[in-house]
């Protein structure tokens, strides 16, 4: 499967309307990796920790691998478990929490696995919806208060936002271009990082 390619619906979950993302990712890469494409194509700041929930077993990230998962075994690091690992086991569904905090709960489908396209570059973003909620925002409680509050201009805490986000904040708005930016800065690095493994080859 090392040159398949997964693509997955991300799904901000319990968001209405629905704040979602469609991307393809090699299926060699690990979830260390999933979670950057994630960042860069929902938004995040990578600003905090993160974990996967794969079935009954939790993947997390660092400073989280000596979480229990549901079936009470410790954890796994998202850097060994690769995206193929789950197509392989017919995993169709599992879940990407970022901030322990605040909570963001991500649904993640696989759609489908398919030949890599030799012409192109992964990953790749392919469609989405939503504008990502801002960091350190008080979870969706405090999102869809800070949007109810920027909409009324007599709310209390119109201004204190406004001035806290530093400006307008327009739910619908998308910016794919940026996040295609986001993704080929992924690419690039990728890149650099097999350039630097082949040259330390005898």
């Amino acid at each position: 499967m090392s040159d398949a390619v997964v693509r997955l619906k991300i799904v901000l979950e319990h968001t209405e309307p629905a704040i979602w993302r469609t991307i393809e990712a090699a299926a060699g890469a690990t979830l260390k990796d999933l979670h950057d494409v994630i960042q860069a194509a929902m938004g995040w700041q990578n600003a905090h920790l993160f974990l996967f929930h794969v079935g009954r077993q939790t993947v997390g990230g660092p400073g989280l691998t000596d979480l229990k998962g549901r079936d009470g075994e410790r954890g796994v690091s998202a850097g060994r478990v690769r995206l193929g690992d789950l197509a392989a086991r017919n995993i169709k569904r599992f879940q990407y929490v970022y901030d322990m905090g605040d909570s963001w709960e991500h649904d993640l489908r696989i759609e489908k696995v398919f030949p890599a396209d030799p012409d192109a570059t992964y990953p790749r973003f392919i469609d989405g919806a939503g504008r990502c909620p801002p960091e350190d925002i008080g979870g969706l409680p405090g999102f869809y208060g800070f949007l109810d509050a920027l909409e009324d201009p007599e709310n209390p805490e119109h201004d204190d936002l406004l001035e806290w986000h530093g400006g307008p904040f327009n739910p619908d708005a998308l910016d794919h271009d940026q996040i295609r930016k986001r993704l080929a800065r992924i690419i690039a690095r990728q890149k650099r990082k097999a350039a630097k493994a082949k040259s330390r080859r005898p």
